[in-house]
């Protein structure tokens, strides 16, 4: 009995498996789906967009606030996230539901490429209020170098957020395509090609309208008929239909305020680039030379002194160029960042620039050795110039020596790119030594000359002392048992000077 049952609830149960595959089959043939892929149209687009590099190097991943098959609706605000495995320059771009192309990163708020390996980047924006209902994509490119970001792309970024760069995103993928394939496979990488839907705007309840309200920076309060409703971007449904007052305000920015119109059943979107207060802050400057001229950004500000810091005052906040410049000097500059409120202090070194000149030796003697500043240079010829090259402009201590003969040395000054002559005799040396002849009654006794021991005496004949220079001499002469005898002695050059010493014997 229950192994009827179990088959009889075996067999319900294959009935019904088999009743639920002929629906799924017969659902098929009809042409229901019950998750709808992409229409022939997007498949299309999303084909020409994508741009693969077969054999890519290195990755560039990007990926959404939100989970697979994230939707959108117009105004809402959108976080793309990316990170690349090595350090590269990376351009992000949106392609929207009419077929336009703009390029979200870099942007105004990020100018710079330029990306750490490893490191989560992150774009923040909204989803244009305007756009329609659809397929939004956005595709990243990371090179090894700046190919994609050119004047004029600077200076779209600089003036508007996330601006548009082409109306005909077919156009456009052609145009990169010709520019990145001409680049080495090792070069580039192209990332995953997000997708999203932006889904259409429920209209407002009948009789009355709705506001989307955004700003640039994102985060403003707003104020709808001065009461407090939230922050940018903000989506207000049941909204009175007539005349309203907004105002968006942010820390750092002038406050924007307008009046408008809400119609019934209809949305009004209310968009504002908030303008930042103007910040200052100050540059102190303190330079090792005075004079020398000072250029903020490019333009002419004052001199320097030598004793003192310079002050410049009201300097916008943020990065500027600072060169200071001197005649005769390496050019200083440098990129400071000003801060509000507060003075960024600077030293400046100036280093004088190396001009050269050269040096030519006239000798009367070969192979003297040539010395400049106490450095060895090179050897003379005889009777020939010797030159010696790239010599800093200034003075300089040049000697020429050689075995036998008296050095030769003076104090030159060299010019810039002159060359500087010099002609030099060198005179052999003449001996001027003398000596002392010491006559001594005992022998034995230590001679000493100015305190150093140079012989012993000698009672039958005198004890020569030689190679004396000309002056005077302390002469001692010591020996146990006798009193020391001491006595200046003055040497002529090239005579023998004679003394007697009579020792004395020591009596107990």
């Amino acid at each position: 009995m229950l192994r009827s049952m179990l088959f009889q609830k075996r067999g319900k149960i294959f009935t019904c498996i088999f009743i639920a595959l002929i629906v799924f089959l017969w659902l098929g043939i009809s042409g229901i789906n019950f998750a709808q892929g992409p229409s022939p149209e997007e498949v299309e687009k999303m084909k020409s967009i994508q741009i693969i590099n077969p054999h890519p190097p290195f990755s560039l991943r990007l990926w959404l606030d939100k989970e697979r098959g994230a939707t959108y609706a117009p105004g809402e605000k959108i976080k793309i996230s990316f990170q690349a495995s090595r350090d590269s320059f990376v351009t992000l771009y949106n392609y929207d539901t009419k077929g336009r192309v703009k390029i979200i990163f870099p942007n105004k708020y990020s100018p710079h490429n330029f990306v750490r390996a490893g490191q989560t980047n992150s774009v923040e924006g909204l989803i244009d209020p305007h756009t329609r209902p659809g397929m939004e994509y956005v595709q990243g490119f990371a090179t090894t170098r700046p190919i994609f970001i050119g004047d004029k792309e600077k200076n779209l970024i600089s003036k508007e957020f996330m601006p548009e760069i082409s109306k005909d995103f077919k156009n456009f993928t052609i145009t990169l395509k010709g520019i990145i394939v001409s680049m080495p496979p090792t070069a580039w990488t192209s990332s995953n090609l997000l997708s999203y839907t932006v889904r259409p705007i429920t209209p407002p309840p009948t009789n009355y309208g709705r506001i989307i309200a955004t700003s640039q920076p994102q985060g403003a309060k707003v104020y709808l008929d001065n009461v407090y409703r939230g922050t940018t971007p903000l989506n207000l449904d049941r909204i009175t239909a007539g005349q309203h007052h907004i105002k968006l305000v942010m820390a750092g920015y002038q406050d924007w305020s307008s009046y408008f119109s809400v119609s019934p059943s209809r949305t009004t979107t209310v968009s504002a680039n908030l303008i930042p207060f103007p910040a200052y802050g100050a540059i102190s400057i303190s330079c090792n030379k005075s004079n020398a001229r000072i250029f903020l950004d490019g333009n002419y500000i004052k001199k320097t002194y030598s004793n003192k810091s310079v002050l410049l005052e009201e300097v916008e906040k943020g990065y500027h160029e600072l060169l200071i410049t001197k005649t005769g000097y390496i050019d200083w500059s440098k990129k400071v960042y000003v801060s509000s409120s507060k003075t960024t202090k600077v030293t400046v070194n100036l280093i004088k620039q190396a001009v050269d000149g050269s040096i030519s030796v006239y000798c009367n003697q070969g192979n003297a050795k040539i010395y400049l500043d106490g450095s060895y240079k090179r050897r003379t010829s005889a009777n020939k110039l010797v030159e010696i090259k790239k010599v800093e402009e200034g003075y300089h201590e040049l000697l020429i020596s050689k075995e036998g003969y008296q050095d030769w040395n003076s104090t030159i000054m060299v010019a810039a790119n002159q060359t500087k002559m010099v002609s030099v005799y060198l005179v052999p040396e003449i001996s001027y030594d003398g000596s002392i002849a010491v006559y001594c009654n005992v022998s034995g006794a230590k001679i000493f000359v100015n305190g150093t021991y140079k012989a012993a005496s000698s009672s039958s004949q005198p004890k020569i002392l030689e190679e004396l220079m000309e002056k005077e001499y302390e002469i001692t002469l010591i020996k146990d048992g006798y009193r020391t005898w001491v006595e200046d002695v003055w040497v002529n050059a090239g005579d023998t000077t004679s003394i007697y010493v009579e020792m004395i014997e020591i009596e107990y």
